[in-house]
């Protein structure tokens, strides 16, 4: 944190004389996401107020321990109004860069209420915090301040979280103690009974700590796709509320809307330069029948073997769903995206005699420099079983990309 006394004061405010003047305005200087009006709030000055050095620098260092600024400093210029002569304060500010997205994980409050309280309390307070241990501390005590004048008196503490599919992070702020789930009821269901739905919700749910975010979660992962092998792809989870249950326990009641069973309609595939017909020869969508999408997946998997098996081993498919309500059916656009073409360099063998290892090795038919055939590899370690007649009880392989090339050589473990 730095200061500077600008030279037009110098005659005017030594730092003796610098309380007996009031601050006629203050200015903010370098913000972009947050508001001035916050920033001022923030350092605890107002307009009209006569403060000393000292009292300006606290300010500053309040704005700095918020931990939303990579660094903060202030200025002041004359400034006479009505006849009081003052000075203008100006706290330059460099926001931090780093922000990570905030979940509140509450139990029994609701999280788009308790954000308005929030940011009413506090207009630094957004859904995005600058990623340090000083903007984690400020948003812990204003999250607890907030909570207690509701009743609320449970110690809030912080949980990195992240998603490793999309390398996404975020932080989710929760009380010290979570309620635990001792039961579980569902509202709505119809296409799927209660024992089934409670059969796939109890072996994930039951025991945990409930927060109403975590409980959604596991209703995507477990329960959605009970329904999507049924066709009922528009499946949602409108309520989730929670009822106590004994000492520190709840028990949940989830709303099903089911929605129709979807019938599969068309299915096209975009990407370029395809091999269509095969691709669709090999994946041989259910046409016409309830969209099961646990099959559809299986389907698409296929057809991205065609791919795989000409060297486009990193290929991925992303599935866009329309739905047609007077028809009750969805087409599916499937995007796919070949990536680059990979071609075979050689083979290696580990862990068998140098006999054995060369037996193997000559059953080997993909030449070096065909395309990297990755499905063969599979099917090549399957037919190395019967050749060994039992000398190995475990086996695995794996495909190593040679460094700026598309290139990739394969080694084959025995054990």
């Amino acid at each position: 944190m730095m200061r500077s006394l600008h030279a037009a004061m110098a005659f005017l405010l030594t730092p003796a004389a610098l309380a007996q003047h009031p601050v006629m305005e203050i200015h903010v200087a370098g913000n972009d996401r947050l508001a001035a009006a916050a920033v001022i709030a923030a350092s605890g000055l107002r307009k009209g107020q006569v403060v000393t050095r000292a009292q300006l620098d606290a300010a500053a260092q309040r704005l700095a321990d918020t931990g939303f600024f990579a660094s903060v400093s202030y200025g002041y210029d004359p400034k006479t109004a009505g006849g009081v002569t003052g000075y203008a304060l100006t706290f330059q500010v460099s926001e931090q860069p780093a922000l990570a997205r905030v979940e509140l994980d509450i139990p029994g409050m609701d999280s788009e209420r308790l954000w308005q309280q929030l940011k009413s309390a506090d207009g630094l307070i957004d859904k995005q915090m600058p990623n340090n241990d000083r903007a984690s501390a400020y948003y812990k005590r204003v999250i607890e301040a907030v909570l207690r004048k509701s009743n609320y008196a449970e110690e809030i503490v912080l949980k990195n979280e992240g998603n490793l599919s999309t390398g996404k992070t975020w932080v989710a702020f929760r009380p010290a103690h979570l309620p635990k789930i001792a039961a579980i009821r569902f509202e709505g269901n119809a296409a799927i009974a209660d024992g089934a739905l409670q059969a796939a919700m109890a072996k994930v749910a039951m025991g945990q700590e409930y927060t109403e975010r975590d409980f959604r979660r596991m209703l995507e992962l477990n329960v959605r796709p009970l329904y999507e092998e049924l066709g009922h792809l528009t499946v949602a989870f409108p309520r989730v509320a929670m009822n106590a249950a004994g000492d520190a326990a709840v028990a949940v009641t989830a709303a099903i809307d089911e929605g129709p069973a979807w019938r599969l309609g068309k299915v096209a595939l975009t990407g370029d330069s395809l091999p269509l017909a095969d691709m669709h020869e090999a994946a041989r969508f259910a046409y016409g029948d309830p969209a099961n999408w646990k099959q559809f997946s299986l389907a698409v998997d296929k057809m991205e073997q065609v791919l795989r098996r000409d060297g486009y081993i990193t290929v991925s498919s992303q599935p866009v769903r329309s739905f047609h309500d007077t028809t009750q059916t969805v087409d599916v656009t499937v995007q796919v995206k070949k990536g680059p073409q990979f071609r075979f360099g050689a083979l290696h063998i580990e862990g068998l005699d140098a006999a054995t290892e060369k037996r193997l090795a000559a059953l080997w038919t993909l030449p070096t420099g065909a395309p990297m055939n990755q499905p063969y590899v599979e099917e090549f370690v399957r037919s190395a079983l019967p050749v060994l007649r039992g000398r190995s009880k475990t086996l695995g392989s794996e495909m190593h990309v040679h460094q700026g090339e598309n290139v990739v050589d394969v080694t084959i473990k025995f054990r």
